[in-house]
């Protein structure tokens, strides 16, 4: 599994994109970079996260293991935005089932779209 973080200070963001198989050690992998990026963890910049690339290999059980561990650092990502580019269907159902999980749980609103346009539209509006 291969993954790339770029910070767009102009837009206030962190892209990150995943090719291949992902596991949910994988996501968290990515996330451990998260939690070191001052603008991630002090600043106000939401994700923009490119899967279109990727499939998910995953199950009900391991988006119960994401969202503990998003309770576990709810202070750093409630009222922050997460755009999720997808293109699979099975990793579209998965993040669908987290997507409306996370947001009442944890106060992380994340949204699933199929064009980075509309994903950057709405991550750069309040």
């Amino acid at each position: 599994m291969s993954y790339f973080i770029q910070t767009d200070h102009e837009l206030k963001l962190i892209r990150y994109a995943h090719a291949g198989i992902l596991r949910v050690n994988d996501i968290g992998k990515a996330w451990e970079d998260f939690l070191h990026m001052e603008e991630f963890t002090l600043g106000r910049y939401n994700l923009l996260s490119d899967y279109r690339m990727a499939r998910f290999d995953a199950s009900k059980e391991d988006v119960e293991f994401i969202l503990s561990f998003m309770y576990g650092i709810r202070d750093i990502v409630r009222g922050k935005k997460q755009a999720l580019l997808l293109n699979d269907p099975a990793s579209t159902a998965l993040s669908m089932l987290f997507e409306s999980r996370v947001n009442k749980e944890v106060g992380f609103v994340v949204k699933l779209f199929f064009t980075e346009k509309s994903a950057l539209d709405w991550l750069t509006n309040p």
